[in-house]
């Protein structure tokens, strides 16, 4: 009789025990549906990511800033190896493991990670990891910041993502008072004519408008040279001088990709002594300006502001005209 009792009791333990796991299971899956929300990212793709990720890798490092600012710094388990980060997104991220450059991401390192996001830029290295992310369950989104538009829309939505819609909100105010405080700077005083020359070891390029630098450009109301002609299509067109001596930049700017500060050097110093260069109102009246390479070699994220300020402090507040 002790027996049976035992036998019973034991039983009702064991489907007692399964009806908890069973419930538990059931209640996860309801859990984990009911926190996954349906986006479409700068491809066009639509997804389901999680409402709020707990494991995101990053391939850039802009979006990474901008989701370290919006509250989501211990969300980061993958990030790049890059040059580009700014001294309070390092040390912010110093212990997260890096995942390679932005044109090479180690796909094995990202699964080693196991996120449950992986977030880059529309380029072609992280679009082709989309066959191999889906095959691995993992949802990969893909969020241009080519403007300032971008870049609040971005604050926002990480904002959601994190669950800190407050700071993301406090980040977007800082950063919307900042660009309008740039821009009033432009009050009252006559744009420049504006080369941004994108240099590195193998070649020269002029920015337009639709690029990061070139947005900022034309919203402090600077004339963009590589505008001028409307021929001249994409976000950088190969450097004539012959075109840069028709057009008279009175301000160049240069932003460095991969020169060391010797190249940088010994180019500006060319400049200076070359027969077309030195032609240009911008090398004869000294205003040739780097811009710095946390700010301008990538698109700054949330420190656009800062970004705009110096360029609005290079156009006008130094002697601007």
């Amino acid at each position: 009789m002790r027996k049976v009792i035992l036998y019973v009791a034991a039983a009702f333990v064991i489907c007692l025990f399964g009806g908890i796991v069973y419930m538990m299971t059931q209640g996860g899956i309801a859990a984990s549906t009911a926190a996954m929300r349906q986006v479409t990212d700068s491809t066009g793709e639509t997804m389901e990511i999680p409402e709020h990720p707990q494991r995101v890798v990053f391939l850039n490092a802009s979006n990474m800033d901008m989701y370290v600012a919006a509250g989501g710094a211990s969300q980061v388990v993958g990030r790049p190896t890059s040059q580009s980060l700014s001294p309070e997104l390092a040390k912010a991220v110093a212990d997260v493991p890096e995942i390679g450059i932005i044109h090479s991401p180690n796909i094995e390192k990202i699964l080693s990670l196991k996120p449950d996001l992986v977030i880059g830029v529309n380029v072609p290295f992280h679009n082709q990891l989309r066959e191999t992310m889906k095959q691995n369950h993992i949802p990969l989104y893909i969020n241009s910041l080519d403007n300032y538009e971008d870049t609040l829309k971005t604050m926002k939505f990480f904002g959601e993502l994190t669950g800190n819609t407050a700071k993301a909100q406090e980040e977007t105010d800082r950063i919307v008072k900042q660009c309008r405080d740039a821009v009033a700077m432009t009050e009252g005083k006559t744009g420049p004519r504006t080369l941004i020359l994108f240099s590195n070891p193998d070649s020269n390029s002029m920015a337009s408008s639709e690029t990061f630098s070139g947005d900022l450009l034309q919203r402090l109301h600077g004339v963009n040279i590589a505008e001028l002609d409307t021929s001249l299509t994409g976000q950088f067109i190969p450097l004539s001088l012959e075109y840069v001596v028709k057009q008279d930049p009175e301000v160049v700017f240069i932003i460095s990709m991969g020169n060391t500060p010797e190249n940088l050097a010994r180019f500006k110093e060319q400049m200076q002594t070359n027969e077309a260069w030195s032609q240009t109102s911008a090398v004869k009246n000294g205003r040739i300006y780097d811009l710095p390479m946390e700010l301008f070699t990538v698109n700054p994220g949330s420190n656009i502001g800062e970004a705009m300020e110096y360029m609005a402090d290079c156009l006008y507040g130094q002697g601007g005209i």
